[in-house]
């Protein structure tokens, strides 16, 4: 029986299955790719269409649906940087402060803050040089459920040197900045991320099954069932290439990845965000436009702002953010206005970084710009950089 605001083959009330998405997640899930589901959630506008493929739970068969909880990874980046631009739109806090002005305490001779001042604006846009914590914690991993206290990953990610020392001068991916901007937030609210992402965001969206956890390693409610490679993790482990990584702590991410969701909930999200619902028109144009190049590919990203990427897709740019959690692959793209909108997301995700699952890419891509007849393309591609 469908539950409230569910239809019956287990899709968002007002949502319709549509054969070209169909497709496309077909082929993610298909032999010999080790994704045991994958979905698409396309909006334009009004009108949801999806498509769902496999499983979302191995052991109990159960089908992959868009309406089910999964852990985003770094799409919560977005979510965070948000309350920072808040912040700033309050004038509690300057884009152009200093880390070491704002967290005197966690500057050290002999850590990575004594060098060059770094900016909030270079923590948002990844350049502030600082080592990725997320690369040093394998020394320390003792279980999949170990909590990781804040504190300790923001001192592997201070331990090291930097990757450049003059911050602001290229991008550098690194989820130890969006840990310092936790506490930064922390420090001028007085309030932790999750009562601030809480107050300023899950309320007044109406996200009811959008939960910022930490400590807590069991998702509530219908979820996905997250699957990676643990074989450095867990070499012991049976069937090692697709092992259950559910309970992994969601500490291990904190802001830079924590949030747990839906494919809905991050549409709305995304939507009343690039509307300008959430910040000021002037601090939402610098979010999307005072931008950085970056490298590397797939995916094709050609820029990332204030916690947004840019997308080049073969219709034009998108802005958004993808989430790679242990378990998990997410991707939400939009059109400039918030109109034209995709999340897409898979099971399986590797410890190991192999790089984006090209087919998984394809697919997304595919779904967000359409076919003829099928799934219309963005309205005026390029037309609103």
């Amino acid at each position: 029986m469908a539950t409230a605001g569910q239809a019956s083959d287990g899709q968002t009330a007002g949502s319709r299955r549509d054969p070209a998405l169909q497709a496309l997640v077909d082929q993610v899930v298909a032999d010999p790719n080790p994704n045991p589901g994958a979905f698409l959630l396309a909006r334009r506008g009004s009108d949801d269409r999806f498509g769902a493929a496999g499983v979302a739970d191995r052991s109990a068969g159960t089908p992959m649906a868009p309406d089910l909880k999964f852990r985003t990874g770094s799409v919560t980046k977005t979510f965070t940087a948000t309350v920072v631009l808040q912040l700033v739109a309050e004038h509690r806090l300057r884009l152009d402060d200093t880390v070491q002005s704002l967290l005197p305490d966690q500057v050290r001779t002999d850590n990575a803050l004594s060098g060059a001042p770094i900016t909030v604006r270079q923590l948002l846009n990844h350049t502030s040089g600082l080592y990725d914590y997320i690369d040093g914690l394998l020394p320390h991993f003792r279980r999949l459920d170990q909590y990781w206290p804040r504190d300790q990953l923001i001192s592997i990610g201070l331990a090291q040197p930097r990757y450049f020392p003059a911050p602001g001068t290229r991008f550098r991916y690194s989820n130890t900045n969006y840990l310092l901007l936790d506490l930064i937030v922390e420090r001028i609210t007085d309030r932790d991320l999750r009562t601030n992402l809480e107050r300023r965001i899950f309320a007044p969206l109406g996200l009811r099954d959008t939960s910022y956890p930490l400590a807590q390693t069991a998702i509530d409610g219908a979820h996905v069932h997250g699957y990676a490679d643990v074989s450095l993790l867990l070499p012991n482990a049976p069937d090692p290439t697709r092992f259950d990584v559910t309970a992994f702590s969601p500490s291990e991410a904190g802001a830079s990845g924590a949030l747990v969701t839906t494919a809905a909930n991050i549409a709305r999200f995304y939507r009343a965000l690039l509307k300008g619902r959430l910040l000021p028109p002037g601090l939402l144009r610098r979010m999307l436009t005072d931008t950085v190049p970056t490298t590397g590919s797939p995916p094709p990203t050609v820029a990332y702002g204030l916690g947004v990427y840019v997308y080049a897709t073969s219709c034009g740019r998108a802005y958004g953010h993808g989430g790679s959690a242990l378990g998990y692959l997410t991707f939400a793209l939009n059109s400039r206005d918030g109109h034209d909108q995709l999340v897409a997301h898979t099971n399986w995700n590797s410890f190991a970084d192999t790089g984006i699952d090209e087919d998984f890419w394809a697919a997304f891509q595919q779904g967000y710009c359409g076919r003829p007849g099928q799934i219309r393309p963005p309205s005026a591609p390029g037309s609103t950089d």
